[in-house]
C-alpha cells in the first residue's frame, strides 16, 4: 500500500452550483407541499377578498366659450376668457369640491352586514334608516347591531377613537328599540327599519365628511385621455360600484355648477355694483324731480333763453363726464386695495361697467381672477413649498405689480381729467350769473336732475346687459360618458397573479430555509463536498439503514444497504491487495457517527464472502459489543490485556459463519495504557495468525488516545463520518493525522448516505430496476408519507 506522506490533503472550497442544484432537488417534496399550499392559501384569499371595480367616466371641457355671442356686451371684458386644461384636473382634485360632492351625497353613515369571511357593503340596500337626534355622534366607530325581535336590538361597540391628539378605547354594549331614541356619552340616533332583515349581524359607521374627501382625492384619478384632446376621464376603484357610479357623476355636477358660478362671478359682481349705484342714484333723482316738478308749479311755464339752454347743455355734458370719471376714480382706488386679496377681488366688478374701455387693465382684471381660482384649486391638492404652487404665487405677484403700475397711471390720468372738467365747469357756470335769477335756479334744478336721469338710465342699461349675459352663459364643461354600474369592469383580485404569487412564494419559503440551515449547518451534506475537503481516498459510501436492527445486511442481503457494503468490501480487497493480513482499525471522530455499526457491518460481509473474521471491540471506555451479541462482557480484551485470559478465551462465536468477535471486557482504570503496551501488539500479532481479517472498533478519536494507539498496529485506518451529522473541521483534524504520520493509509467511509438518486451519492450508481431489492416490510399511505419527509 502507499503512504499518505506529500499528500496533498485539502482542497479550495467552491461554490458548486451542480451541488445545490441537486440538493435543492433532493427536498422536491417540500417544493411542491408548500407551492400546493401557496397555491390553495392564494386561491381561499382571492376567493373571500373584496372584488374591485373599476368605474370610468369622460367629461369634454371647452378651453373657450362663446356664451351665445354676447360676451361683446362688455366692451373689453372678455367674459368668456380662456381657461387652462390642467386648471380644470387641479379643481377636480381639489379637497373643496371632492368635499361638496360627499355632502350633497349625504352618505352620513355607511352599513355592512358582516359575513363568515368579508363584510358586505349594503349601499342603498340597507334595511335601516339612522335618525340623528345630535350633531355630535363620534365618526369613524364601528357600531355593531344585532336584532333580538321585531322590536328591538343589541348594540355593541369595542373600537378606538383619535381626537386628533389621544386615542382613547370606545367600548359599550346595549340594547336598543327600534323607532325610539339611543343616547349615551358616545352617540344620540334613533334607529329604524326600513325593510325586511338580510340577516342577524350588521354595522354601521358615522362618517366623517372631511376625512372622506381627502380619503377620495386618493382614490379618484383624474387625467386627460390624449394630450391633443380636450377630454378629462375620471376613474376610480372600489368594492362598490354603485357607490363610485354615485359618487362621480355627482363630482361631475358639481364641477359643471362650479365652473358655471365662477363663469357668471363677473356678471353677479357687476350686478351686485350697478344695484348698490342706482339705489344710491334713485334717491337723488327723486329729489331732483321733486324739486324740479315743485319749481314748475311754482313758477308755472318759464322759458329758458337760448344762452340758458346753451349753458345748461354744455353743464350736463359736463356733469356727466364727471360722474362717470367719479366712479372711474373710486373703481381705481377700490381696486389697489383688493388686488392683493383673493376674496375681495372676486367681489370687484368688470371696469365696463364705470364707463373704462381699456382693454389692457380689463385682461389684468380677468387674469388676476383667474390665476386666484386656480390658486384655491391648487391650494387643496398642494403643499406650500410644492412647485406648481411656487410658480403660480410668483406669476399672481407679477400680475398684480403690472396692475398697480397700470392701476396708478390710469389714476393719475383720471385725476387730471377731472381737474380740467372742473375748470370747464367754473368757466362756464360764471356766464349764469349775467342771466335772470330765476333762469338761474331753473338751470341748475333742470341741470341736476338730468344728470340723475342719465346715471339712471346708463346703470340700467349695464344691468340688463349684466343680466342678459348671466343667461346666456353656458358651462365650459359637460358629461360625454356617465358613471354605470353596467360599465364597471371588475379587475380584481386578480386570481392568477395572486395564484402565482402564492405559488413563488410557497416556493421561495423551502428555498429560504433550506440555504439558510445549510448556510448555518457545517456538517457534511454530499459525498462531493466531502470530496472537496480532502484528498484522503473514500473507500466507502454506506447507504441509510432504513431497518431497526444492527445486523440489517444480514437480513436483508439485497437491500441497497447491503449492497453499499459490498462495495465497501470490494475496495478494501483492491486497497489490500498483495497482502495477506489485513488489520483494519475503524475510528470515528464523535460518538453517534456509526463506528461499531459500520465496524458490524463490515466484519459481516466480509465473513460471507468465506474470509475468516475477528471482530475486537477496542473501545474499552464504552463497550457495545456485549449488547449487539446478547453475550457476558466479563472476560474480552481487557482482561486478555492484563493477562487474566487467553485468546481463546476471550473470543466469541456468532450464528454468522466465519465471523467471531471479542467484547472489550470490563472497563478497566487505564484503557491508554494497556492498549499502548507490547501486549496489545501481541494480541494483534496472535490473532494474524488464525483469522484473515481483524476488524478494530475503536473508541472517538477526538474525546481519547485510544483510536490512535490502536491505529498504529492496523494496515489500514479507516474514519467513519455520517452526512449531514459530522462537521466539516473533522475532516481537518483527519487530515492533520495522515499528514502527521501519526497513523498510516487513512481512507474515509462516508455513512448514512441519502439515496436521492441525483450527484454521486449511492442511488447513483446505476444498478437498474431489480437488480437489488429494499424488500422490507409493505408501509400504510400514512408511514410512507412520513418517512418521504422525516430525512429533509
Amino acid at each position: 500500500m502507499q503512504s499518505n506522506n506529500n499528500l496533498n490533503i485539502t482542497k479550495e472550497d467552491e461554490i458548486d452550483l451542480k451541488t445545490i442544484f441537486f440538493r435543492l432537488l433532493s427536498k422536491w417534496h417540500w417544493f411542491v407541499l408548500c407551492g400546493s399550499l401557496g397555491i390553495l392559501l392564494a386561491f381561499f384569499f382571492s376567493r373571500f377578498s373584496q372584488p374591485i371595480y373599476d368605474v370610468k367616466s369622460v367629461m369634454l371641457v371647452q378651453e373657450e366659450s362663446n356664451g351665445m355671442g354676447v360676451e361683446n356686451l362688455f366692451e373689453g371684458m372678455d367674459l368668456g376668457a380662456k381657461t387652462n386644461i390642467e386648471n380644470h384636473i387641479g379643481i377636480l382634485n381639489s379637497y373643496s369640491l371632492n368635499l361638496q360632492t360627499l355632502e350633497n351625497l349625504n352618505w352620513r353613515t355607511t352599513w355592512y352586514q358582516k359575513g363568515t369571511f368579508k363584510d358586505t357593503d349594503l349601499y342603498k340596500n340597507t334595511p335601516f334608516r339612522v335618525i340623528e337626534n345630535s350633531k355630535n355622534n363620534l365618526a369613524g366607530i364601528k357600531i355593531s347591531i344585532s336584532t333580538i325581535d321585531n322590536k328591538s336590538y343589541q348594540i355593541k361597540v369595542d373600537d378606538k377613537f383619535d381626537d386628533g391628539t389621544t386615542t382613547y378605547p370606545i367600548e359599550f354594549e346595549s340594547t336598543g328599540l327600534y323607532g325610539l331614541p339611543f343616547k349615551n356619552d358616545f352617540f344620540d340616533f334613533t334607529l329604524e327599519k326600513t325593510s325586511p332583515l338580510l340577516s342577524s349581524e350588521y354595522y354601521f359607521v358615522f362618517n366623517d365628511f372631511e376625512l372622506m374627501a381627502l380619503d377620495f382625492v386618493e382614490k379618484t384619478n383624474v387625467s386627460l385621455v390624449d394630450k391633443n384632446a380636450e377630454l378629462i376621464q375620471l376613474q376610480m376603484q372600489g368594492n362598490t360600484p354603485a357607490r363610485i357610479v354615485d359618487y362621480l357623476n355627482e363630482l361631475c355636477n358639481v364641477y359643471i355648477q362650479f365652473g358655471l358660478k365662477k363663469k357668471n362671478q363677473i356678471s353677479f359682481n357687476t350686478v351686485r355694483f350697478i344695484d348698490a349705484q342706482i339705489d344710491g342714484i334713485v334717491d337723488s333723482l327723486k329729489v331732483a324731480g321733486q324739486n324740479f316738478t315743485d319749481f314748475r308749479s311754482k313758477k308755472k311755464s318759464i322759458d329758458l333763453s337760448h344762452e340758458a339752454q346753451l349753458i345748461l347743455e354744455k353743464v350736463g355734458e359736463i356733469e356727466t363726464e364727471q360722474a362717470s370719471l367719479s366712479f372711474q376714480l373710486d373703481y381705481f382706488k377700490n381696486l389697489l386695495n383688493y388686488m392683493g386679496d383673493a376674496d375681495k377681488m372676486e367681489k370687484v366688478a368688470a371696469p365696463s361697467v364705470v364707463g373704462i374701455v381699456d382693454p389692457g387693465l380689463n385682461s389684468q382684471v380677468v387674469k388676476l381672477g383667474e390665476l386666484y381660482s386656480k390658486k384655491s384649486a391648487l391650494s387643496y391638492i398642494a403643499k406650500e413649498k410644492n412647485p406648481s404652487l411656487i410658480m403660480l404665487n410668483n406669476e399672481i405677484k407679477n400680475v398684480i405689480s403690472s396692475l398697480e403700475e397700470n392701476l396708478r397711471n390710469l389714476l393719475s390720468a383720471a385725476e387730471t381729467q377731472d381737474r380740467f372738467l372742473k375748470n370747464r365747469k367754473d368757466q362756464i357756470t360764471m356766464r349764469l350769473a349775467g342771466l335772470p335769477e330765476t333762469e338761474q335756479e331753473m338751470v341748475n334744478i333742470k341741470r341736476r336732475f338730468d344728470l340723475n336721469n342719465e346715471l339712471y338710465t346708463f346703470l340700467l342699461k349695464k344691468r340688463a346687459e349684466a343680466a342678459i349675459t348671466t343667461a346666456s352663459n353656458i358651462p365650459d364643461a359637460q358629461i360625454i360618458d356617465v358613471a354605470r354600474v353596467r360599465t364597471a369592469k371588475k379587475v380584481g383580485p386578480k386570481t392568477l397573479m395572486i395564484i402565482v404569487i402564492g405559488l413563488m412564494l410557497g416556493l421561495l419559503l423551502p428555498l429560504f430555509i433550506i440555504l439558510m440551515k445549510d448556510a448555518f449547518n457545517d456538517s457534511i451534506k454530499s459525498k462531493e463536498e466531502l470530496e472537496s475537503l480532502t484528498s484522503l481516498p473514500i473507500v466507502g459510501e454506506i447507504a441509510h439503514n432504513n431497518y431497526k436492527n444492527e445486523l440489517a445486511i444480514l437480513d436483508h442481503p439485497r437491500s441497497g444497504l447491503a449492497e453499499s457494503y459490498r462495495g465497501l468490501r470490494t475496495n478494501l480487497q483492491y486497497l489490500f491487495k498483495g497482502h495477506t493480513q489485513k488489520v483494519i482499525a475503524i475510528h470515528s471522530m464523535i460518538p453517534g457517527e456509526g463506528k461499531t455499526f459500520t465496524s458490524l457491518n463490515i466484519a459481516t460481509i466480509i465473513a460471507m464472502d468465506n474470509k475468516k473474521v475477528l471482530l475486537v471491540g477496542c473501545d474499552l471506555r464504552k463497550p457495545r459489543l456485549h449488547q449487539i451479541f446478547n453475550t457476558s462482557n466479563s472476560n474480552g480484551l481487557s482482561t486478555y490485556l492484563i493477562r487474566q485470559h487467553s485468546l481463546n478465551e476471550v473470543t466469541n462465536t456468532t450464528k454468522i459463519k466465519n465471523l467471531y468477535f471479542v467484547n472489550s471486557g470490563p472497563i478497566p482504570p487505564n484503557p491508554a495504557e494497556l492498549l499502548g503496551n507490547v501486549d496489545f501488539k501481541a494480541f494483534i500479532n496472535e490473532a494474524k495468525k488464525e483469522y484473515d481479517y481483524i476488524i478494530l472498533d475503536n473508541a472517538p478519536v477526538t474525546l481519547v488516545t485510544d483510536g490512535k494507539l490502536t491505529g498504529k498496529s492496523a494496515d489500514a485506518n479507516l474514519f467513519v463520518l455520517r452526512q449531514g451529522y459530522s462537521k466539516r473541521d473533522q475532516i481537518k483534524f483527519i487530515n492533520q493525522q495522515a499528514e502527521k504520520n501519526e497513523i498510516d493509509h487513512v481512507g474515509i467511509i462516508l455513512n448514512d448516505a441519502i439515496h436521492n438518486g441525483h450527484g454521486n451519492s449511492y442511488g447513483s450508481y446505476g444498478y437498474g430496476n431489480g437488480y437489488y431489492d429494499e424488500d422490507h416490510e409493505t408501509k400504510n399511505w400514512k408511514t410512507k408519507l412520513v418517512s418521504t419527509f422525516s430525512r429533509n
